[in-house]
């Protein structure tokens, strides 16, 4: 860690201010991901864009999981804060998974694209199978993050008030 640099910010810990914008958001992306299931055409639409918010997403993990890290001894943790570190570790790997996936369904989209204008109807019927299938497991990255997400930040929020 880069000690100094995820304490605080403005004077305000760095903390709190870190885990609310993913908090907000990726669930958010969550559910846009689940419609791109359903609609391909808006997903191919939307190309690179994707994955580029996925990894600021990804971006926004880590500097929540480092500012919890310089946090870890405050004197306002009451509670099991290894539960809330174990579970950060992992939705923050869920995200790196997440943006993989949504990287690899650009890259398919924009190859795909290029096939079936070459393809004959069946071939370019069995490369939307594949979309589909791609574009579902990416659905399902991004709901399996979300929901480690709300699990961490309920443990950590444990961890503070003792809910």
């Amino acid at each position: 860690m880069i000690a100094g640099v995820f304490d605080q910010f403005l004077g305000v810990p760095t903390h709190p201010l870190a885990v609310h914008a993913p908090l907000v958001l990726i669930p958010i992306a969550t559910v846009v991901a689940i419609v791109f299931v359903v609609r391909a055409d808006w997903r191919r639409r939307v190309g690179w864009f994707a994955p580029a918010i996925v990894l600021v997403f990804v971006g926004m993990l880590f500097v929540a999981k480092e500012s919890g890290e310089a946090a870890e001894d405050a004197d306002n943790v009451i509670g099991d804060i290894d539960l809330h570190e174990d579970l950060a570790e992992s939705t923050f790997t869920l995200a790196i998974i997440w943006f993989v996936l949504t990287l690899a369904l650009a890259v398919w989209d924009r190859v795909g694209v290029e096939r079936v204008r070459s393809l004959s109807a069946g071939a370019a019927t069995r490369q939307d199978r594949i979309g589909l299938v791609l574009s579902a497991v990416t659905a399902i990255a991004a709901v399996v993050t979300t929901i480690w997400l709300l699990r961490t930040g309920h443990a950590g929020s444990e961890s503070r008030w003792k809910i």
